[in-house]
Order: structure tokens, then sequence, then C-alpha cells
């Protein structure tokens, strides 16, 4: 009996001291291997090319213009713009309104001050923009649209009440990506310029609101 319990006791021993040393042979393969799986990739080839960049942009846009001592009128008109880079872009836009009577004119009762030619209103623009606040904006649990917050500056010419005004202009905007290649804006432009109707010269502050539909090439 004591026989056995030695050959028991001997045979545990034994295998206690062959397992340390087999996990160690295990581990130091691992360590040579790097112990990972290599994966499988395909490389997908494809052509820069087919890449749209989305450069251009062709605008129509509708609104109210308001000069300054005049009436508000609906004013239209056409922008084209470059997008430089993700942050900036070169924008023209030409516009066109008539404007009615001014208070004057209907206080007075008098002859009119401007002809019908003299009201028409038509202004060219080249700004510089910047995308301000690039963010999302939430429809639904499952709608998300790309929106962004931009400001521009820029000069131009107003031809005005018989006359070219040189003319500088400011805008604040927002733009929401409805789909791949469209975006609506809602924009509020100052167009800054000299007028003399009046009599004496003065700077005007003429407020611009509009919403333009946008297509980007």
């Amino acid at each position: 009996m004591e026989i056995r319990f030695r050959g028991i006791f001997l045979a545990t021993a034994l295998a206690f001291a062959i397992l340390p040393a087999t996990e160690v042979a295990a581990q130091s393969a691992d360590d040579e291997s790097g112990g990972l799986i290599e994966p499988q990739i395909e490389r997908v080839e494809f052509d820069e090319s087919l890449i749209d960049s989305y450069d251009i942009e062709v605008a129509l846009y509708g609104g109210y213009l308001a000069i300054q001592d005049f009436d508000t009128n609906f004013v239209q008109g056409l922008k084209i713009g470059y997008h430089i880079s993700e942050d900036f872009f070169v924008q023209g836009s030409l516009g066109s309104s008539e404007v009615g009577e001014t208070s004057f004119e209907r206080l007075s009762g008098g002859p009119p001050l401007l002809s019908d030619s003299e009201r028409e209103v038509e202004y060219y623009l080249v700004s510089l923009g910047f995308n301000l606040f690039p963010g999302e904006a939430f429809f639904t649990d499952s709608t998300t649209f790309n929106t962004v917050f931009y400001i521009s500056g820029g000069v131009g010419n107003t031809e005005f009440a018989g006359d070219d005004r040189y003319t500088i202009a400011y805008a604040v905007g927002h733009r929401t990506i409805f789909a791949d290649g469209f975006s609506l804006d809602f924009e509020m432009r100052n167009l800054i310029f000299d007028m003399d109707i009046f009599g004496s010269e003065e700077s005007t502050n003429n407020l611009e609101f509009t919403i333009s539909l946008n297509l980007f090439l």
C-alpha cells in the first residue's frame, strides 16, 4: 500500500513540474508570432477623378430689399460662387429690384423725385466668405442635415436714381444641405452706398433679406 501511495505522489509531482514548462513554451511561441491574427485585406482600386469636388456653386435667390428712405420691395438675383477650401469661398452676386415713393413724396403731394427708370435698382457684388460654424440639424430621430453659419463681405456697384454708386456689402447667412449637391440659404445682407437724392450726400444702409436655392457642381 505504501508503494502505491508513493507512486501516486511521484506521478502528481511530475505532472506539476511539466505543466509550467509547457506554458512557458507556449508563451514563447506566442511571443515569436506576436500573438496576432494577420487580417486578409484586399486592396480596392478606385479612380480619384470620379469623386465630385463640388467647388462651384450656382444659386437663385429672392426676398426683400429695404432702400433707406424708400419702402421695402421684392428683390431677385443670381449668385455664382467658388469654394476655395472647406472654410473660404468667393462669390459674385447680381440682383435687381424697384423702389416706390419716399415718405416725403407721399406726405408732400408734390412732383415725384425720381422717374420710373430711376426707381429701378441693379447691383453687382464680389464677396469673400467664411464658413464660421459648421454643424448638423436634426429634423427627426432618423433625419439629419449638415448646416453652416457663414459670413461674407465685399464690394461692388449699385445703379440707382440715375447714378452708379460704389457699394460695400457684408452679410451673415445660414445654409442647410438637404441633398447631395443642393442647399437652401437664408441670408441677411447690408448694402452701404452714398445717396444725394435729398440734396446733401449721406451714407445709407440698405438691408436685404433673401432665400436662395443652391446647386453645387
